[in-house]
């Protein structure tokens, strides 16, 4: 993945694009959404933790993790076919999350559980349900990011006929010469 990934614009990213894809809506939040007084259907978003990926340091100096996000799909209780309506949503929202990638620098989403939700007691008037994932993502700054120059020909030579004023004993046909 390489680039540091900044995790509010990918929340952003995640919300937009569940609002883009199910305009019917009437919440898609994440922490600030108001509990008390929810406007169902919601989906509402949460970044769960993060664990360490130790196995696919990308060699670039930053943290390699692997996120575990969950959307809970929220309906109310007394609506109409909600037992089939919240299943099928949540169907939905799984598949568009499936191998997505929000348009940043992260690994493709992988699907670990859609089902029943206990999300929270406050909400026993609601039925929930969740999509949860995982997603790759490499935390911090790229060490090889930046200033440098990027060499436009690879040249091969053998000692002792190398460096300064043994440029002509140098090679750029790199298969021919081995």
């Amino acid at each position: 993945m390489a680039n540091n990934v900044d995790l509010s614009a990918l929340h952003d990213s995640i919300l937009d694009t569940i609002r883009g894809q199910f305009p019917d809506l009437q919440t898609v939040e994440d922490y600030d959404a108001d509990r008390k007084n929810l406007q169902v259907p919601a989906v509402l978003l949460e970044l769960v933790d993060m664990e360490g990926a130790p196995d696919d340091d990308p060699g670039t100096g930053q943290l390699p993790v692997v996120t575990k996000w969950a959307a809970r799909v929220v309906f109310a209780f007394h609506q109409e076919n909600v037992k089939r309506e919240i299943r099928q949503l949540a169907g939905a929202l799984g598949v568009l999350v499936h191998q997505n990638r929000w348009g940043h620098r992260v690994s493709p989403a992988q699907v670990t559980v859609i089902g029943p939700d206990a999300f929270d007691p406050a909400f026993d008037k609601f039925e929930v349900w969740a999509v949860e994932w995982d997603q790759q993502v490499d935390l911090g700054a790229n060490v090889w990011a930046g200033e440098g120059v990027t060499p436009q020909t690879v040249s091969i030579g053998f000692a002792p006929d190398i460096g300064p004023g043994n440029e002509q004993n140098y090679s750029d046909n790199l298969a021919g010469d081995l």
